[in-house]
């Protein structure tokens, strides 16, 4: 890694005391306190769309993020030898523990917080803004269909492989929760939710995850990289994390009712709950690996599509009774 030139602080208005590379950063002690320097190869259209979301979040209230430094140029970057860095608070602190239940408990009513004021969001000029794929039905017919052409590339082949022979016994229960979430699907009134989301400005994080979520020294719940952040349904980020967390301890009705619990209390479900019940239920990880296997075999050797497929059988009865409960939230 090349070495920090302290004009890049000077930039943001800081003093360099000294550094110590961090990654693919600059962990950086200033006379402002500790800093994060980063260099940058996104477009700058794509930084002022990130930075715009996270100055919404702060300013109304939700104060724990890698919030961008304004450098003397009033930008949320420095330009140095045709190289952008950014500059932020470095977080002293430890990954959220998805094995812990202290942390999954705060991950969730952090979210919660968050999406308090993930809306009315007004990018600022210059930004390269983001947007959700409004056709989620396209999303799950396409998905269902992908079902009958693997069958059929299946029976056109003169010899079963070891996944061909695991997806013929198990596509069944697979195809059924399909339509199930596509049942639920129809009766969301996903149209008028749709103009409610686009009317509102809402937003979502898009990767509201354990190595984006930061437990400081102080025991706050830091979110940071808000780069896939995107205009859209902010319940996308709820189906995303308790789906993990669901993944790590085996479909734990109990824990799903407390963490939804949680996040309920803070934002209100009730209108997007049929939505939010049928994206719990479709089996996105098994269409992911049939997808994978079929399509692009020459990525992974086979054995790797096959530990992956049997891992998702292997919770699938956990898996069943999670949907059973879902279904009667």
């Amino acid at each position: 890694m090349k070495e920090l030139n302290p004009e890049i602080l000077k930039g943001f208005g800081c003093k360099l005391k000294k550094y110590v590379p961090f990654r693919s950063s600059f962990i950086c002690e200033t006379d402002k306190g500790v800093k994060l320097i980063k260099p940058i190869d996104k477009e700058i259209s794509k930084l002022l769309f990130e930075y715009s979301i996270k100055e919404h979040l702060y300013k109304n209230g939700f104060k724990y993020i890698d919030r961008y430094h304004v450098s003397d140029k009033n930008t949320p970057y420095y330009i140095y030898k045709g190289i952008v860095y950014t500059m932020t608070e470095w977080i002293d602190g430890r990954e959220c523990d998805f094995n812990n239940l202290y942390d999954i408990k705060k991950a969730f009513l952090t979210l919660g917080e968050m999406h308090k004021v993930s809306k009315g969001l007004e990018p600022i000029e210059g930004s390269s803004i983001k947007y959700y794929n409004k056709n989620l039905r396209s999303v799950f017919e396409k998905r269902i269909g992908e079902i009958s052409k693997i069958k059929k590339k299946i029976n056109r082949q003169s010899h079963l492989s070891d996944f061909d022979i695991l997806f013929l016994k198990n596509y069944k229960e697979y195809e059924e929760l399909s339509y199930r979430a596509l049942e639920w699907f129809n009766k969301s009134n996903y149209n008028n939710l749709v103009k409610k989301i686009d009317k509102g400005k809402y937003f979502y994080h898009n990767h509201y995850t354990y190595h984006n979520l930061i437990i400081s020294s102080d025991e706050n719940l830091y979110v940071t990289h808000f780069e896939n952040c995107k205009y859209g349904f902010p319940i996308y980020d709820l189906v995303y994390i308790l789906k993990k967390i669901m993944k790590r301890h085996e479909w734990d009705i109990k824990l799903a009712h407390e963490l939804l619990l949680l996040y309920n209390k803070k934002i209100d479900i009730e209108e997007e709950k049929n939505l939010l019940i049928s994206l719990l239920i479709f089996p996105h990880d098994f269409f992911k690996i049939c997808s994978g296997y079929y399509n692009f075999k020459k990525s992974w050797v086979p054995q790797i599509f096959i530990k992956k497929l049997e891992l998702i059988i292997k919770q699938k009865r956990n898996v069943l009774n999670f949907v059973d409960y879902i279904e009667n939230l």
